[in-house]
């Protein structure tokens, strides 16, 4: 039997998901689940929950839906694991996580789920074109304004350009390098974009002049790639780039200016908004929910 775990964050505290796990889950998690250092005997050394997650966000990414899964097996005992209140598990994880990080759900799912097996994931990012910053909004939020003396954003210009890369594509001009142990993976470049949309909006009327956000939502992305189409569009909205350069880059798997991105979009801006899984795999849908 797995656990699994609807998560929200606020990743700028931390130097990506894999640091937040470390930090702040696993060691809550060992608490609640009691595996702390209180119940081993003398020279035993904690075991520690291993936490999978279906998006391993960068350093300064946010999250309103991450899931990740843990197995129970080695971690709760069989008497207990019948008998486990996920309600109660989600109570006791919040009163011990940093107000940063926040368990919304949990669920128990079979041991044959897999949390990267998803089918889709939908992300956020928001933007300021606004000539002055708001501090208040530093963290969650690029402010990107126009530079003296150049062309003004065009929204339209972003759209459009955005419209002409939905569908399935190689992506292979906007996707970094894998990091790590992983670099040396050859990655499938082919992604399917259902959704890239610039719209604009604040939470009200006067707020809502020069703040953007970009709705992006696809089967799967590579490596920093979000936030390599939202630096590029960002580059076309203010003229310094085309929109046919960037359809090129898509069609020939490169800039014509060079190999790499021309700018990637700050971290800061992006927020993982949900994972989708296939009919009746979601652990967190009314109809998954047979084992909770």
């Amino acid at each position: 039997m797995r656990l699994a775990l609807l998560v929200s964050y606020d990743g700028t505290p931390y130097r990506g998901w894999t640091d937040l796990r470390e930090v702040a889950l696993r060691p809550a998690l060992a608490r609640v689940l009691g595996c702390s250092e209180s119940d081993l005997q003398p020279g035993q050394q904690p075991s520690l929950p291993l936490l999978e997650a279906a998006s391993r966000t960068d350093a300064g990414v946010h999250a309103a839906g991450q899931v990740c899964t843990l197995s129970l097996d080695d971690a709760v005992p069989p008497d207990r694991r019948s008998r486990l209140d996920t309600a109660r598990l989600a109570y006791s994880l919040n009163a011990l996580l940093p107000p940063e990080v926040c368990v919304r759900c949990a669920a128990l799912v079979a041991d044959g789920f897999d949390v990267r097996s998803n089918v889709g994931k939908q992300y956020t990012y928001r933007l300021s074109t606004a000539s002055t910053r708001d501090p208040l909004r530093r963290l969650h939020e690029w402010h990107a304004p126009p530079r003296r003396g150049r062309p003004g954003w065009d929204a339209a210009a972003v759209a459009s350009t955005a419209a002409a890369m939905l569908g399935t594509h190689s992506f292979a001009a906007f996707g970094n390098r894998p990091r790590g142990g992983e670099r040396s993976v050859e990655v499938d470049p082919v992604c399917t974009l259902s959704e890239l949309r610039l719209s604009q909006g604040g939470l009200s009327e006067a707020s809502s002049a020069g703040r953007w956000a970009f709705t992006v939502r696809g089967d799967r992305f590579l490596y920093k790639m979000v936030r390599n189409l939202v630096g590029s569009l960002v580059k076309v909205g203010y003229g310094e780039m085309e929109g046919g350069e960037l359809l090129e880059a898509l069609a020939d798997g490169r800039f014509r200016r060079g190999e790499s991105v021309p700018i990637t979009a700050p971290p800061h801006g992006l927020v993982l908004d949900s994972v989708e899984y296939a009919a009746g795999e979601d652990p967190f849908s009314s109809s998954s929910a047979g084992l909770n």
